[in-house]
């Protein structure tokens, strides 16, 4: 299922466009678990990211912190987007989170809220040039 197909009502999908050749290549090193970050992988692609708050809560606001620390192409990520949704539910965030570049390959997304408990799929996507990477996250809040 595509991301617009996963989200509805507010159109929770957050896209970050960035100028060609701005990220090929991440300036500082991948942040680590000690700096509060956690990893996901693909054979395409790995991202750090990490939420504040920590703990996410059903019905409170946070930001998420992702920084592109590999990508497989070597091409520059021209697009990032986040968005989440209840699979089991069938929608998506109630909000329009936005986003911001804080250096190359580093992105704040403000405004994000996991509304209900349950299991949320959160879904970080990496455009660079015509190809497209995928990295998920399950996240559960329950009551």
């Amino acid at each position: 299922m595509g991301i617009g197909a996963m989200t509805r009502g507010a159109g929770a999908l957050v896209s970050l466009a960035l100028s060609a050749g701005t990220i090929a290549h991440p300036a500082a090193a991948c942040p680590t678990a000690e700096q509060g970050f956690r990893r996901l992988a693909s054979p395409e692609a790995e991202i750090a990211y990490r939420w504040a708050p920590p703990a996410l809560k059903a019905g409170q606001f946070f930001t998420a912190e992702v920084v592109t620390c590999r990508t497989r192409w070597g091409e520059a990520v021209h697009d990032i987007k986040i968005d989440a949704a209840m699979p089991a539910h069938g929608h998506g965030m109630n909000y329009r989170p936005s986003a911001v570049a804080i250096a190359p390959g580093h992105y704040r997304f403000t405004g994000l809220m996991l509304h209900m408990p349950g299991t949320w799929r959160i879904t970080i996507d990496l455009l660079q040039g015509g190809r497209h990477t995928r990295l998920t996250h399950e996240v559960d809040l329950s009551p």
